[in-house]
C-alpha cells in the first residue's frame, strides 16, 4: 500500500503519523481498522482491502472496477444496501446536502456521496466521504485510492445522503428506505485562495510554450487554474497563450469521465 494512502487513513482514524523511515505505520493502521466499529472506520477498512485495484470502465471486480461499481460494492458489503449500477442512476437517490463551499466536509458524515458534475449538468464521477476530510473512490489512472477532500475543490458537485439509520438509531438497526433525490443543482466549490502557482513555473511559461503535460505530474484542477491566473497576471503573448491552454486542460479534467460516455460505456 502506498505510504500516501496509509497516511491519509491514519489521519482519518486520528492516529499519530511517524516520520518516514522510523516506526512502521502499516501495523498501527491495520490494528486501528480491526478495532474500529464506527461507520468511518468500516469504510476505511473496506478501502484498505481494495487499495491498488485498477480502474476499469464498466469493471466490477478486483481485476478492475469503476467508481459506481466500487460504491455499489461498498454499500452492499458494509451496509446491506443495494444501489443501482451507474452514477446517473445513483445520483437520483438520497437526501440533498447543503455543502459548505469552503469546507465541504463540514456538513457531511461517513457514507455520504459526492458526485462530480460535468459541463452538461450530468454526473461524471462519484466519491464516498470517509470522515475527517477524506474520500475514497476508484479513479481513472490510479484505481482505488483514499484522497483528501481537496480533490473536490475547483469542481461542481452534488452531495447526497443515502444512509439514514432507522428511528434515529445507530447503523445496527438498519437504514430507512432511500428516498428519491431532488433535482440536480450543482454547487461550485471554488479553489482556495491559498493555492498559488510556483514562481519558477510562472517565469518559465511566461516565455516558453507548454509542450509536454507530463512535466506537471499528478495535479489537481486548482493547481492548473492557479498557474493560469499567475500567467495572466504576468501578461504577454506567451503567458496568455499558455494560460488558455491551462484553462482548457482544467475543463478537460472536469469532463474526462464524461468522455467515457461518448465512447459508449456510460458508467
Amino acid at each position: 500500500m502506498p505510504r500516501r494512502s496509509l497516511i491519509l487513513i491514519a489521519l482519518a482514524l486520528g492516529l499519530a503519523v511517524p516520520a518516514a523511515g522510523s516506526v512502521p505505520l502499516r501495523p498501527a493502521v491495520l490494528a486501528a481498522l480491526s478495532a474500529g466499529a464506527s461507520r468511518g472506520s468500516r469504510i476505511l477498512a473496506f478501502a484498505n482491502r481494495w487499495l491498488g485495484t485498477p480502474y476499469q470502465w464498466g469493471g466490477t471486480t478486483r481485476s478492475g472496477i469503476d467508481c459506481s461499481a466500487y460504491l455499489r460494492q461498498m454499500f452492499r458489503d458494509l451496509f446491506n444496501v443495494e444501489l443501482p449500477r451507474t452514477t446517473r442512476q445513483q445520483i437520483n437517490l438520497g437526501v440533498d446536502l447543503d455543502v459548505n463551499p469552503r469546507r465541504p466536509g463540514l456538513s457531511m458524515v461517513p457514507g455520504d456521496l459526492i458526485f462530480f458534475i460535468g459541463p452538461d449538468g450530468l454526473p461524471t464521477h462519484v466519491v464516498v466521504y470517509a470522515g475527517n476530510d477524506t474520500i475514497t473512490h476508484s479513479v481513472s489512472g490510479r484505481g482505488v485510492v483514499v484522497d483528501p477532500i481537496k480533490k473536490v475543490f475547483g469542481r461542481r458537485i452534488v452531495a447526497r445522503r443515502l444512509l439514514v439509520p432507522r428511528s434515529g438509531g445507530d447503523d445496527s438497526a438498519g437504514f430507512a428506505p432511500i428516498p428519491a433525490a431532488g433535482p440536480i443543482i450543482p454547487k461550485e466549490i471554488p479553489c482556495p485562495p491559498e493555492i498559488r502557482p510556483k514562481r519558477s513555473e510562472v517565469a518559465r511559461y511566461a516565455k516558453a510554450p507548454i509542450s509536454d503535460w507530463a512535466v506537471f505530474g499528478e495535479r489537481d484542477i486548482c493547481d492548473f487554474r492557479a498557474l493560469a491566473q499567475g500567467l495572466r497576471d504576468k501578461g504577454g503573448p506567451a503567458a496568455e497563450a499558455n494560460a488558455k491552454k491551462l484553462d482548457d486542460h482544467a475543463v478537460w479534467l472536469e469532463s474526462i469521465d464524461e468522455l467515457k460516455d461518448e465512447m459508449g460505456r456510460g458508467w
